[in-house]
C-alpha cells in the first residue's frame, strides 16, 4: 500500500506534528475568544483531556493496524464516550470557575 511507503510514512508524522502544533498555539487565542479566564489549573485540566482524547484515537487505530477489527471499534468506543465524559466534566468547571 502506498501509505506504508517510506515516502509517506515520514509526512503523515511531519503534519501530525504540525495539527499538534497548531491546535496548542491556538489554545490560548482560543480560550480568549471565548472569553474564559484561563489560570493553570484549567490549563493543566485541558492539557489532560488533550492526551486523554490522543491516547483514544493512537490506541484505537494501532489496533485498527494491527487487524484486530473487534478490538479496535470496543476501544475506541468505550474510551470515546468517556473522554467525551471527562470533556464535558471538565468544561463546566473551566467555564463555572
Amino acid at each position: 500500500m502506498i501509505i506504508y511507503s517510506p515516502f509517506f510514512k515520514p509526512i503523515f508524522w511531519i503534519i501530525l506534528g504540525l495539527l499538534y502544533a497548531l491546535t496548542i498555539a491556538g489554545m490560548p487565542i482560543w480560550a480568549e475568544d471565548l472569553g474564559i479566564q484561563m489560570t493553570w489549573w484549567k490549563w493543566i485540566l485541558a492539557a489532560l483531556w488533550y492526551v486523554l482524547l490522543s491516547f483514544t484515537f493512537a490506541g484505537s487505530f494501532t489496533l485498527l493496524g494491527e487487524k484486530e477489527p473487534q478490538a479496535w471499534y470496543k476501544f475506541l468506543g468505550a474510551n470515546l464516550v468517556i473522554t467525551i465524559i471527562v470533556g464535558v466534566i471538565f468544561w463546566f468547571l473551566i467555564k463555572a470557575v
